[in-house]
């Protein structure tokens, strides 16, 4: 297929790349962003931490790396250190709500 009968698309649309390309292309993907979103997320709660609590609250400035730490520790204390659980619970309240119908749909018959 040349340049012009694929209606000027120079490249392969995502479905029609190859298992292997996806993969890298995925690896390759996280390799450039999970750093760049850790540091953008560190330096800005370094930022928001530094210009906040030390006027508030009268605690210290705190690094860079301090302020990965405190994210990692917030994940952990307030999201339950894992990420799959939302998946779970939201699988386990579609099954509650299935159950809850079922029994709804009995009582009305009665």
């Amino acid at each position: 297929m040349s340049h012009q009968e694929d209606g000027g698309r120079r490249y392969k649309r995502w479905s029609e790349r190859s298992r292997g390309a996806r993969i890298g292309l995925m690896a390759a993907a996280f390799v450039v962003l999970a750093p760049a979103l850790l540091g953008l997320f560190g330096a800005g709660t370094m930022w928001l931490w530094n210009w906040l609590m030390p006027a508030i609250f009268k605690l210290p400035t705190i690094g860079f790396w301090q302020a990965v730490g405190l994210l990692l520790l917030s994940h952990i204390l307030f999201k339950g250190g894992y990420a799959r659980r939302a998946g779970r619970s939201s699988w386990q309240r579609s099954r509650i709500r299935e159950q809850m119908r079922e029994a709804g749909g009995d009582s009305k018959a009665e």
